[in-house]
């Protein structure tokens, strides 16, 4: 996508969930009751077991020996769908599966609708292995217009919140929804500064000079219209390009009709760049509906849905998604299993969604979804959706070698560093550990992890030491560590299994690496001999790249254009990235709050409240006493002596 009209927008309002909505029960609500029924035992006990189940909608979850969950399905008669896992006509992925479920949940619930769900919400959280899965290494980007603020703008976020405002996306490419979001700014003149930037400006800046804001700053621009314009960028989103231009054009007559010629040439300006985008929209829907249009292209080892959004006829975007386990899986199934985890958590679901092929249970997914959904057969909507296949396949041939490329270099890294490390298996799971301090002062310590070669930023945890004051490195990384795994082998114990534990401390590494040498990993290695833990541990040494392992004198050297050797950098580099920035954030902290607690009357608990309310030092200073008492435990009298304390010539 070339252009920034071309780009995807669909839209939600203050991001109500389907879960979330009042026809049906909170996801959350439902996987946390206790009615679900546990059954335990081999495939043959279980098979009898399954004899007792009702014949009502629901949701079954298969575990493992050690307690993990493999597999979340949901039926419309649980015992019918059950009692087909345990026939002899199985599929070979099915097959494999049912050899390792050692144990089976399920819950009924009171509708085909709640089923899928409870499901949708269960796969996302969980990401069992033998699921289809929407593919979400990273939260997409949405465009976000705070419709809920005295003076909304438009920024790009990666997660979307319960507080009022309105979200466009999601986006696949970043640069898609940067580049539309500076088409916006070239259109509509809204703010592009902070909350915080605009309560202590005191002059317009150069935005409002050249026409790319009304300027909210300058008092020169009322809250009527101001939200006549985000309204305008709201109906962009959504694709209604004709309301758009309609009400630009009504404002260049108004702008004419006062005599206000400049003002009415730029709204001319603006119209003219509106139509440079819609020309290129192709109409292909003469109906002028609102639909989406699904395509789908098979892999190897991953799908590739193509997702076509049509908005008043026309064709506003192309959106690509990786599946993954779907190596033996139906058309149909995938289909159904992108339906239901993408649309849960999109902007807009459209009224019609049109389909490449039947799917299962097709009835209680348009309920879920509030949307006709269509297969055509022939005509002109076969053939968009027959475009959508061919778009599908055009983008699997882009992506998924990338994909494949990647998986295959991050694994021949970790081969050649278990070859060179002598490690008994490969480092699938990677724990990097440094510390950062200031002559012991704000010491922290920092734990980052490698999945299967790639950043895993959900599993990150950050440690303050509690040895502060003291400049020990030794010291300090031991508290980490010792911490850390104490808190795992409890969490591990409270399981009642070593095996249970697959996420949170209770998982253990393949290889644990500290930043340093001989010195770190002796210290390092100390902690694990008292815990009784037998993990890999190496420390990679800046100076020339050399790795220490414990109980050898000589360093091992990788080639320097070794993969190992990269991903070993990268994990030391990203540990001490992230030690660094919350060892600065403390440390600013400290020195904010210092400046407070001079002033008399202030104590930590307050100091900390202001800073939690108005972020620094410097937005303390320029609060007015109207601001101040608003924050808690602050009143009149202390808000007096703060203003006076951090502004001298206020004092009368």
């Amino acid at each position: 996508m070339g252009e920034p009209g071309e780009t995807v927008a669909r839209e939600e309002t203050a991001r109500q969930p389907l879960e979330g909505k009042d026809t049906k029960k909170d996801a959350d609500n439902l996987v946390n009751k206790e009615t679900w029924v546990g059954l335990s035992g081999t495939r043959q006990e279980l098979d009898q077991k399954t004899l007792d189940l009702p014949e009502l909608p629901g949701v079954y979850v298969f575990r493992g020996e050690g307690g993990e969950i493999l597999y979340v399905g949901k039926a419309r008669n649980l015992k019918k769908r059950l009692r087909s896992y345990f026939s002899s006509n199985l599929s070979p992925k099915t097959a494999v599966l049912m050899e390792k479920v050692r144990g089976l949940e399920t819950i009924t619930v009171d509708s085909e609708v709640e089923a899928l769900i409870l499901e949708s919400n269960l796969i996302k959280k969980h990401k069992p292995p033998y699921n289809i899965r929407l593919r979400d290494d990273k939260h997409y980007p949405y465009l976000r217009v705070g419709v809920a603020d005295k003076w909304p703008r438009v920024t790009v976020v990666r997660k979307i919140q319960k507080d009022g405002a309105r979200y466009f996306g999601p986006f696949t490419r970043s640069g898609a929804v940067r580049e539309t979001l500076a088409f916006l700014r070239r259109i509509f003149p809204f703010r592009n500064c902070s909350d915080r930037v605009l309560s202590q400006t005191t002059r317009p800046c150069l935005d409002y000079h050249i026409g790319r804001c009304l300027g909210p700053c300058t008092g020169k621009v009322d809250e009527e219209t101001y939200r006549a314009t985000i309204a305008d960028v709201i109906k962009f989103l959504e694709g209604r390009h004709k309301d758009v231009r309609q009400s630009l054009e009504k404002k260049m007559e108004t702008f004419a009709e006062n005599l206000e010629f400049e003002k009415a040439a730029k709204v001319r300006d603006q119209i003219r760049a509106l139509d440079e985008v819609t020309v290129r929209q192709k109409i292909i829907s003469p109906d002028m509906k609102d639909r989406d249009i699904l395509g789908i292209a098979r892999g190897k080892d991953y799908s590739f849905v193509a997702l076509l959004p049509v908005r008043e006829g026309k064709l506003i975007g192309r959106e690509g998604f990786v599946l993954s386990g779907t190596a033996s899986e139906e058309d149909s199934e995938v289909i159904a299993a992108f339906m239901s985890q993408y649309y849960p958590s999109a902007s807009l679901i459209p009224p019609e969604i049109l389909i490449p092929c039947e799917i299962p249970e097709k009835r209680g997914m348009e309920q879920f979804l509030k949307s006709r959904i269509r297969m055509p057969r022939r005509g002109p909507l076969r053939d968009l959706v027959l475009m959508a296949n061919d778009n599908a396949r055009t983008m699997l041939a882009e992506f998924i070698p990338k994909y494949e490329r990647e998986a295959e270099e991050n694994r021949k890294a970790m081969e050649d560093l278990a070859e060179a490390l002598g490690l008994p298996r490969l480092p699938r799971r990677i724990e990097g550990y440094d510390i950062s301090n200031t002559l012991g002062q704000e010491a922290v310590a920092s734990m980052v992890v490698l999945s299967d070669g790639k950043p895993d930023k959900s599993s990150y945890r950050r440690f303050k030491m509690k040895i502060d004051g003291k400049p020990n490195d030794f010291a300090m990384m031991q508290e980490a560590l010792w911490r850390r795994f104490k808190r795992g082998l409890d969490e591990r114990a409270r399981a009642g299994e070593e095996k249970s534990c697959k996420r949170g401390f209770g998982l253990f590494p393949d290889l644990i690496v500290v930043d340093g040498g001989k010195g770190q990993v002796s210290a390092a290695k100390e902690v694990l001999d008292q815990l009784g833990l037998d993990i890999p541990l190496a420390g990679l040494a800046k100076r020339n790249e050399e790795i220490f392992l414990p109980g050898r004198s000589d360093p091992v050297l990788l080639p320097r254009a070794s993969g190992a050797l990269f991903l070993m950098m990268r994990l030391r580099d990203e540990a001490h990235r992230f030690a660094l920035s919350y060892h600065r954030n403390l440390r600013g902290k400290k020195a904010m709050e210092s400046a407070l607690l001079e002033i008399p009357g202030l104590g930590q608990t307050r100091a900390t409240e202001l800073l939690k309310s108005f972020g620094d030092l410097d937005a303390v200073r320029k609060a007015s006493l109207e601001d101040l008492v608003k924050v808690k435990g602050i009143g009149p009298k202390l808000a007096k002596k703060i203003i006076e304390h951090l502004n001298p010539s206020s004092r009368q």
